[in-house]
Formats: structure tokens, C-alpha cells, sequence
């Protein structure tokens, strides 16, 4: 398994956290499942070698497309593949959603959309560009440009918001609503309604996700008990942070980590049986 991120242009850092590659192995007789956790920031993906299939809620199984935006999401999902493969995913911030894509983040939480269905045929032409590039630093540049064009025909290019919601996404504390929208200089029905605007949720379910977003990049960065993890970002009951974890990911947070390798990146989380 092959996994690492490449930086975003300066000019692009306020909408790209980063860009990220994930390749490897897998055949018939070794599958590879992959368990997509609750995220509070959408992804734009693209795959360059092999396609994953999906359990759809009908019991069947549903191939992903080539390229698609998955937006945020508040449920977990499950993918597997028999085949190798090559993913190149762009790691937006939320509000990015808007500006590049000239939709509202509500509209795409919980759902994927492909590239075609949202550009055209722009976006079949991006597609064609990326599959062809030579490497991955060549997509990313392919995919700067693109995002740099959309963005200078957007209308959606600051809000007070941003700062907010970056707030929640980078802050390991639980941080007041109230007193994020005086911040803003909004009342606290317009600062909800911009909020979901731009981040996809509300608030208040927005701060839950990417709330246990922070307890697994936590562990990412440096294992510890998972008492100290959880009160680190923000849980202060433990029944609160059990249910929050199986909810937002489908497992037992002790059984989680027992399966985790120190310092893995959650796209290279491997399925397990729990």
C-alpha cells in the first residue's frame, strides 16, 4: 500500500487542503475493502487505475464512476475492489463546494456525484486530462488550473464563515455557536443559515463530525488511550463518544484502534471484521 499527500498552489490553500495518492494490491483471492468513515469535508476523486464497487442500500453492489465529488458525509460507507488500483483525490475544504462547483455544500452532503454530471463537457475533458497525465504532481497542476479558472468566474469567494468553519475543522475544543456567529457579525439564524450554505450541516452536526474526525487524525499523529484522545477533543462523556464513533463509523472505537497500524492515514484503513 502506497499513500502520500502533495501540497496545493498558495493561491489554492483557502479552498485545497491537500492532494492525496493511494495505490496498491489487490486480486480475488485478496481483496481489498475499504470502510469510508464520516468526514466533514468533501473529496473530488479520481481513479486513474481500477474501480472500486460499493454496497448500495438495495443489497446490490454499485461500481463507482471514474472520477466523482463525494461530498461531506455523516454516515459511513463500505467499498471493495478485486482489481489493483490508483486513486488521486483532491481534499477540499467545504466551502469549496460553492466556489468551484457553483452549488450550495448542502446540496452534495451525503451524496457522489461524477465529474461529467457536474462540468459537462468540461468536465469529460478534465477527466480525459488526468487519466493521460504522466504522473501525479502533473495531475495536480492539471486540476489547480482548472479549480483557478472556476474560481475567478465564482461569486462565492469569501464569507466570514470560511473562518468558522475552519475553526471547527482545525480546533481540538468544542467551540461556542453563539459566539462563533458575533464573531462574524451575524445573528445566530443568519450565521445557521450560511453555515449550512457552506459547510453542508449545521453547526452543531458539523462540529460532531469533524469532532471525530480530530480523535482519529489524533491517533494518527500520536496513539494514546482512547480516554485521553476523546476528552482531547472535546468529549467529556464517555457513553456520548461510543455512540458518536459507532455512528459515524460502524465500529467500536477500542475495536477500531486494536485494528489500526500507528500513524496510518484513515484512507488506508483496511475493513475488519468487528
Amino acid at each position: 500500500m502506497n499513500y502520500y499527500t502533495i501540497p496545493p498552489p498558495i493561491k489554492l490553500a483557502p479552498y485545497i487542503q491537500f492532494f492525496w495518492v493511494l495505490e496498491g494490491s489487490a486480486s480475488a483471492g485478496n481483496p481489498f475493502h475499504h470502510r469510508v468513515l464520516a468526514e466533514p469535508s468533501p473529496e473530488w476523486i479520481f481513479y486513474c487505475k481500477g474501480q472500486f464497487e460499493m454496497n448500495g442500500s438495495d443489497g446490490q453492489h454499485h461500481k463507482t464512476s471514474f472520477s466523482c465529488l463525494s461530498g461531506q458525509l455523516q454516515q459511513f460507507k463500505k467499498l471493495f475492489t478485486f482489481h489493483d488500483f490508483c486513486l488521486f483525490g483532491v481534499y477540499l475544504f467545504p466551502y469549496a463546494i460553492p466556489g468551484i462547483f457553483g452549488l450550495p455544500a448542502h446540496a452534495l452532503s451525503d451524496q457522489t456525484v461524477d465529474t461529467p454530471t457536474l462540468f459537462g463537457r468540461e468536465g469529460e475533458l478534465l477527466e480525459q486530462q488526468i487519466f493521460a497525465a504522466p504522473d501525479h504532481r502533473q495531475r495536480a497542476r492539471l486540476i489547480s488550473q482548472f479549480i483557478l479558472q472556476r474560481l475567478t468566474r465564482s461569486q462565492n469567494i469569501d464569507s466570514p464563515v470560511f473562518g468558522s468553519i475552519r475553526q471547527i475543522l482545525f480546533s481540538s475544543a468544542t467551540l461556542s455557536i453563539p459566539e462563533l456567529a458575533d464573531s462574524c457579525y451575524l445573528s445566530r439564524r443568519q450565521f445557521e443559515r450560511k453555515f449550512i450554505h457552506y459547510a453542508g450541516y449545521s453547526p452543531k452536526q458539523f462540529q460532531r463530525i469533524a469532532r471525530f474526525n480530530a480523535v482519529i487524525k489524533s491517533f494518527e499523529k500520536q496513539p494514546r488511550s482512547l480516554t485521553e484522545m476523546a476528552h482531547d477533543c472535546g468529549y467529556y462523556d464517555q457513553a456520548h463518544f461510543i455512540h458518536d464513533f459507532q455512528s459515524f463509523s460502524g465500529y467500536n472505537p477500542k475495536a477500531f484502534f486494536t485494528h489500526q497500524k500507528q500513524g496510518a492515514d484513515y484512507r488506508t484503513f483496511e475493513e475488519f471484521l468487528p
